[in-house]
């Protein structure tokens, strides 16, 4: 996959993150093929999944799988692998940004998923250890239907991180939201690991 760079800030306790100044030549490739895929005529391909992401200074590798675009509902897992050496707590929902094109945040109503909200495999906040190697998910959903005209949310980018405070990681991601603005997140799960047939 194409080398990413990430500069990260915070101010404010609000996201902001600024593009680095060199070396993102080939984050301007990707983008302009994701604006490709959002122009075709009929539904877009699914998205590709990104590989193991970094492993951040505290002890875990951010992810996504390839989106599932059925009937106009996109939804993505996002995986949390611990990559350090010593157990990982995570509680409760990811922290979610979006960023456009340029980096720049995209104003979105994020929603914690339940039953009402379309996510419905969301098993609410629970406290989980994670231990060296192994991995959690959460579920990201949006509807990209246009019902108004004018100008609609389209991110290039999500930002994670594992709770509200925690350490950050960007991923190219493109996310055709629709006229709602809503972003629908579940709550980490521990991924199973398939039985031995």
């Amino acid at each position: 996959m194409a080398r990413i760079c990430r500069t990260a800030a915070m101010a404010a306790g609000s996201l902001v993150l600024i593009a680095g100044a060199t070396g993102c030549s080939d984050i301007r490739n990707e983008i302009d093929a994701a604006r490709d895929t959002f122009q075709g005529s009929g539904s877009p391909e699914p998205w590709e999944a990104t590989g193991p992401g970094r492993c951040l200074a505290s002890g875990v590798a951010i992810s996504h799988d390839i989106v599932n675009a059925a009937m106009g509902i996109r939804a993505v897992s996002i995986g949390l692998r611990n990559c350090g050496t010593k157990p990982y707590r995570v509680n409760g929902y990811p922290e979610i940004g979006v960023l456009d094109e340029d980096r720049e945040p995209v104003g979105l109503k994020l929603i914690q998923g339940n039953g009402s909200t379309g996510a419905a495999d969301d098993q609410g906040p629970g406290e989980l250890t994670l231990a060296p190697g192994e991995s959690a998910r959460s579920g990201l959903r949006w509807n990209n239907r246009i019902t108004e005209s004018g100008a609609h949310s389209t991110g290039s980018y999500v930002v994670v991180a594992a709770a509200p405070g925690e350490e950050r990681d960007t991923l190219p991601l493109p996310m055709d939201i629709g006229s709602d603005g809503e972003l629908h997140v579940t709550a980490w799960t521990v991924e199973e690991t398939p039985e031995p047939s």
